[in-house]
């Protein structure tokens, strides 16, 4: 079954191959059963070559600590070398928010970012921080993508607050959460269509109710986030960003199931790119 799943993938991907500019990732809070270093491995085995790593995942192996910025510069050199090796990028940190950031470590954050060349950092500032995170990533020349919990916890539940976070802040963009957005009754395509020109990226995802923040998780194209009509904003924005996977269901063996998200999500964007209705 893998062989004939990884083949379909190749076919897929090659006729994609040049069209666009969509950096399929994923997060690895989606592995936070596991360490930094085996979910390197889980995504090559997947062929994907992108994550977005969550700050406080154990690195593991031999190299101690967690996916911060308190990594020595020998753990951080040799995490290089591993990804090198694997032919696997850490595109993003995050999310960073008021549970991993202060006023005194944010500068670190960055420059961990900087050091590790990851361009983006997701995060949930406060709204007294915004100018200083974008301070910072003018400095470091990083991206910050605002990312969405559900309500009432996170200040982007809603678009029109991260379009209202986002004015007059050059090094701040879009980094939704779909299944968020969908779980606190937001439209997706909708909420799409008002970050447009400054989304970066996005967690993708479907869940299997609307409205209800404790929806769950479901594979690709069987909840209710309508996916191909996401894919068909994002192809009408000209998005060229990150398409980050996150899975919250059946942590401990969900490969399976990411290997029908990834096929499925192949399948629709071949579609889309060759115009097929």
């Amino acid at each position: 079954m893998y062989k004939t799943f990884f083949i379909a993938l190749l076919f897929l991907s090659i006729r994609v191959a040049g069209q666009n500019d969509w950096r399929l990732s994923i997060q690895t809070w989606t592995f936070h059963k596991y360490s930094f270093l085996e979910s390197v491995d889980k995504a090559d085995s997947l062929g994907i070559r992108y994550l977005e790593v969550y700050p406080g995942q154990q690195i593991g192996g031999t190299i101690p600590g967690v996916f911060s910025y308190q990594l020595k510069k020998e753990e951080r050199d040799k995490i290089k070398q591993y990804l090198l090796y694997k032919n696997v990028k850490v595109i993003a940190i995050g999310v960073v928010d008021k549970y991993y950031y202060t006023k005194d470590n944010l500068n670190e954050f960055f420059e961990f970012a900087s050091y590790m060349q990851i361009p983006f950092i997701t995060a949930e500032p406060e709204w007294q921080d915004l100018d200083e995170f974008n301070r910072l990533a003018i400095k470091y020349n990083i991206k910050v993508g605002l990312h969405c919990h559900p309500k009432p916890a996170s200040h982007y539940w809603h678009p029109d607050s991260t379009l209202k976070a986002m004015q007059g802040r050059s090094r701040i963009g879009a980094w939704p959460d779909l299944g968020h957005w969908a779980r606190n009754g937001v439209n997706v395509v909708e909420g799409l269509k008002k970050m447009k020109g400054k989304l970066w990226g996005m967690h993708y995802k479907d869940i299997r109710e609307f409205d209800n923040v404790n929806a769950t998780d479901t594979i690709f194209g069987k909840g209710v986030c309508d996916l191909p009509a996401v894919m068909k904003e994002m192809k009408k924005q000209g998005f060229k960003g990150v398409v980050t996977m996150e899975y919250e269901v059946h942590e401990e063996d969900n490969m399976a199931d990411l290997r029908k998200c990834i096929l499925f999500y192949e399948e629709q964007r071949r579609m889309l790119m060759a115009g097929v209705k």
